[in-house]
C-alpha cells in the first residue's frame, strides 16, 4: 500500500497527514558488517577553479531540461540478495546555523533538492533529485550514481553539474550549490548494477550547505521490508517542477535492492529514501535512494550496505575544499 502526495507550499508547517506513520524501530548496533569494504571512484576540482553553471542554467534552460530516466532493475541475472546486516549509523541529521531554515514557509523537505547537469553522453540538459546529508566537512549531498556518471565506458557528468536545495516551479530559495568531488562505487563504473546506484557529491556555495538547509542522518543495514517516506522530483508529477513524496512499505528485489510501489517517473531518481522522517523539522535518515523505475509502479533503491554506502561516506565524510 502506498500513498503518493504532492507537497504544497502552505503557511503551515505540518505536512500532510499521510507521512505521520510510524516505521518499525532500527537495531542501532554499530557493529561493522562482514563485508569487505567496496572501492570508490571519484573525480575532483582543483581548489578555486571556477564554474559557469549557475550562469548557465537560466530559467528557460532549467524548464526545458529532461528527466534522468532509469528503467532497467539490473545490468545483469537478478541474484538472491545477501543475509541483511545490522543498522549502522553514520550520521546525525542536524539544523541549518543560526535558525529554523523555514524562512520560506515551503511544505517541502528543504534539504531535498533538483540537480541539473549536461549529460556527458548526449550532451543535453538533465535533472534528478538529491538530498544534504551532514558530515564533519558539512558539504555533502547524496544521490544517485548515474546522475553524476553514466557507467561503463562513459564518463563523468560534470558539465554544467548544479545542486538547488528546495527547488520549486524554477525558484532557488536557498541559492545554487556547485560541485568540487564527485563520487560513485567502483562497481558502478565497471558493471552498472543497480545495487551500486549511490553518489556522493561534495559542494560548495557561499555558505556551507548544511548551514544553509541543514541535512539528514544516514543509516545503512537493517531488514528490506520499512517504511519511507521518498522525496523527489517525478516528471510525471507536475512535471517535475515540485516535490512529491511518496509513503508506503518496502520489499526485496533481489541483486541487492530495495523495492517500492510508487509511480515515479525519471526526475525523481537520487531523491531520499527517508526511514523516520520528521515533519516538524523536515528531516531524517536516509536508507536508499532512488534508483530506477520498472513497469507502471514499482520504484527502487539499492540496499544501503556498510561496505559499499559505508564507505563512500566515510571515504569523503572530512574532505574540504
Amino acid at each position: 500500500m502506498r500513498t503518493s502526495i504532492r507537497l504544497l507550499a502552505l503557511s503551515a508547517l505540518i505536512l500532510p497527514a499521510v507521512l505521520a506513520g510510524t516505521p518499525a524501530q532500527a537495531d542501532t548496533d554499530t557493529t561493522p558488517g562482514t563485508a569487505a569494504p567496496a572501492s570508490v571512484a571519484s573525480i575532483e576540482r582543483k581548489a578555486g577553479s571556477g564554474s559557469q553553471a549557475a550562469a548557465y542554467w537560466t530559467a528557460e534552460r532549467m524548464a526545458a531540461a529532461t528527466p534522468a530516466d532509469e528503467v532497467e532493475k539490473t545490468a545483469g541475472p537478478v541474484t538472491q540478495s545477501p543475509a541483511p546486516e545490522q543498522v549502522r549509523r553514520f550520521a546525525e541529521s542536524v539544523a541549518p546555523k543560526g535558525g529554523s531554515g523555514f524562512g520560506t514557509q515551503l511544505n517541502e523537505s528543504i534539504t531535498v533538492g533538483k540537480i541539473f547537469y549536461t549529460s556527458s553522453t548526449d550532451g543535453l540538459g538533465h535533472y534528478c533529485s538529491a538530498s544534504v546529508v551532514n558530515s564533519p566537512a558539512r558539504n555533502m549531498v547524496f544521490t544517485a550514481a548515474h546522475c553524476v556518471h553514466d557507467g561503463p565506458g562513459r564518463n563523468w557528468h560534470t558539465a554544467n553539474w548544479m545542486f538547488v536545495p528546495s527547488y520549486r516551479n524554477g525558484a532557488q530559495p536557498y541559492g545554487t550549490w556547485d560541485w568540487s568531488t564527485l563520487a560513485v562505487p567502483s562497481g558502478w563504473i565497471s558493471t552498472r548494477e543497480r545495487q551500486y546506484d549511490v553518489a556522493v557529491a561534495l559542494v560548495y556555495g557561499s555558505r556551507s550547505i548544511v548551514d544553509a538547509v541543514g541535512a539528514n542522518g544516514l543509516l545503512t543495514g537493517g531488514g528490506r521490508a520499512y517504511h519511507y517516506d521518498i522525496f523527489g522530483y517525478p516528471s510525471n508529477r507536475d512535471s517535475g517542477e515540485i516535490q512529491w513524496v511518496c509513503s508506503g512499505t518496502s520489499r526485496d528485489a533481489g541483486s541487492n535492492r530495495i523495492e517500492m510501489d510508487c509511480g515515479f517517473g525519471g526526475g525523481s531518481s537520487g531523491g531520499p529514501w527517508y526511514y523516520s522522517y520528521d515533519n516538524t523539522n523536515r528531516r531524517g535518515d536516509v536508507h536508499g535512494v532512488m534508483s530506477y523505475s520498472s513497469g507502471t509502479n514499482t520504484n527502487g533503491s539499492p540496499y544501503f550496505s556498510a561496505a559499499v554506502v559505508g564507505t563512500l561516506y566515510n571515504t569523503y565524510a572530512n574532505d574540504t575544499w
